[in-house]
């Protein structure tokens, strides 16, 4: 094996054992067979025929970057065996997932045929709905199944919903009867979003999912489509070769700043600029200011939190923001979090008087959609997946619904604790360009394929700018970026950094 020490013993601690497996080079034969999804085959003919016959096809998709992400996809293959599929994109006012409303708008503008994606496996009163109004439908959806809609279904938890329309593409063109150079081009172009949405929904990159977004990464890195390109040079220090933390942290907050600052079209107009320079080149611009506005709501909004908080966090967090947007609930939810590591719900108020719609974030160890399911009976609508999930509940059910949670919380095991423990021991001698090069054979890093951790053992801070730190070990040095671990100049002892694409982000320091 080629691998330095370091990354071998990282691989090895976390159980893989075919590491030439899982380091190889990917190609698209290694995904799984997209037909072994439960009613895939089924949902393609049924999609197909749609298209035979010339029915009137609608794709719904809920707001922000991975549904859009997984309409754009969805889209893309009908257009391209001669269907002209209109998408609906509701405003975060209309909700986030199929409702009545929605239904009866779709009979009245004419549909025969709705797609839902990334939504809709739960939706069993509206799919009924649709389904009395003479629209038939098809839901593409990765959410835990609560009472399932009684229709064809493609479900699988294994990928995000971009992912899960990425292998709906590819089985709807070899239904089709598509060669495999119109196939793999096919794929080649579903790649990218699939990707972003793969990392940034934090679904375990793991298996089909790691696989299908190590091809996307790839395949963005040399896309020559013009809004991913505009995107990259904006969020990426290197956008011939970007990596999953600017991926998380860089392209999806500016998608996802549109569905919450104003409407996910302005994000799709991103992705159908394909061709024209200038009008992506604006449509970057506009996602850009969004997400600056989006970073500051978020950032005042939170200050306020924090203030009314205190030192005196409960075992959960169950908040009632009346001045919050909507858009930010699960940001906030996603902030609180982090700051106090523990499951965080934000709720803001609904359209509808009497209500409130929020969102919920969790800690690893706690399985947010199994600790609420308990509970479930004060909620109107309620549905997720471990690590996040949305809600809908009558304003006086907030208080016993805090009370409720932190009680199935409290007779769970304690959540792991925040502290990042070091995989293996790293001297920096060795930590350059080919260091760097392999470490990026083990990307995309994310849920459930963790950035590497490296004790570096006698080295010394040299110096501190802002959040940035540069460490020294014998003749060699690296900067890190410093989050939550105060650091001074001078400091020695051993270090825990983190190696999180191009970025080292120090986690833990014991003084010698």
């Amino acid at each position: 094996m080629f691998l330095c020490q370091p990354l071998l013993e990282v691989l090895a601690g976390r159980g893989i054992e075919d590491i030439d497996a899982f380091l190889k080079v990917a190609s698209w034969n290694d995904l799984p067979d997209p037909f072994a999804i439960p009613s895939m085959e089924r949902a393609t003919a049924r999609v197909l025929d749609a298209i035979r016959n010339r029915e009137r096809i609608t794709i719904f998709w809920r707001l922000r970057l991975r549904w859009g992400l997984g309409t754009h996809i969805s889209r893309c293959l009908p257009t391209g065996l001669g269907a002209a599929p209109r998408t609906y994109l509701p405003h975060r006012d209309e909700g986030y997932g199929l409702g009545s409303t929605t239904v009866h708008r779709f009979s009245c503008t004419g549909t025969d045929l709705l797609i839902t994606v990334d939504n809709g496996i739960n939706a069993r009163a509206a799919v009924r709905l649709a389904q009395r109004l003479g629209i038939d439908v098809v839901v593409i959806d990765h959410h835990r199944i609560q009472e399932q809609a009684e229709t064809t279904a493609v479900w699988s938890d294994a990928f995000c919903g971009a992912g899960l329309a990425a292998m709906f593409a590819w089985a709807l063109a070899l239904k089709a009867g598509w060669n495999d150079a119109k196939v793999e081009h096919l794929l080649s172009g579903c790649g990218p979003y699939a990707a972003i949405a793969s990392i940034a929904d934090c679904v375990p990159l793991l298996n089909g999912t790691r696989t299908l977004a190590r091809l996307g990464l790839a395949e963005l890195s040399r896309s020559r489509h013009r809004g991913l390109q505009e995107l990259l040079k904006t969020a990426c220090t290197d956008p011939s070769q970007p990596d999953s933390r600017e991926v998380a942290f860089g392209l999806a907050p500016r998608i996802n700043a549109a569905g919450r600052m104003a409407h996910p079209a302005e994000a799709l107009a991103v992705f159908e600029a394909a061709l024209d320079e200038e009008a992506a080149r604006q449509s970057v611009d506009r996602l850009n200011q969004l997400n600056v506005e989006r970073r500051r709501t978020v950032k005042a909004h939170f200050e306020e939190f924090v203030e009314a908080v205190g030192t005196n966090v409960p075992v959960v967090l169950v908040v009632y923001r009346k001045t919050s947007p909507k858009g930010i609930a699960g940001l906030l939810a996603s902030k609180c979090a982090e700051r106090y590591f523990v499951p965080s719900i934000v709720l803001v108020p609904s359209t509808t008087p009497g209500l409130v719609v929020g969102s919920g974030r969790s800690v690893p160890g706690v399985d947010l959609v199994e600790t609420l399911r308990a509970i479930r009976d004060l909620f109107l609508r309620f549905g997720g997946h471990a690590q996040a999930v949305g809600l809908t509940m009558a304003v006086e059910h907030i208080g016993e619904c805090r009370k409720q949670f932190a009680r199935s919380l409290e007779q769970m095991a304690s959540p792991d604790s925040q502290t990042v423990n070091a995989e293996a021991e790293l001297n920096l001698s060795i930590a350059g360009r080919h260091f760097d090069e392999q470490l990026l054979l083990l990307e995309p890093f994310g849920e459930g394929n963790r950035p590497p951790a490296f004790s570096i053992r006698m080295a010394e801070v040299l110096s501190v700018r802002n959040k940035w730190a540069r460490i020294w070990q014998g003749r060699s040095s690296v900067e890190v970026l410093c989050w939550d671990v105060p650091i001074t100049e001078q400091m020695k002892g051993d270090f825990i950094v983190e190696f999180y694409g191009k970025t080292r982000i120090l986690r833990g320091f014991t003084p010698r």
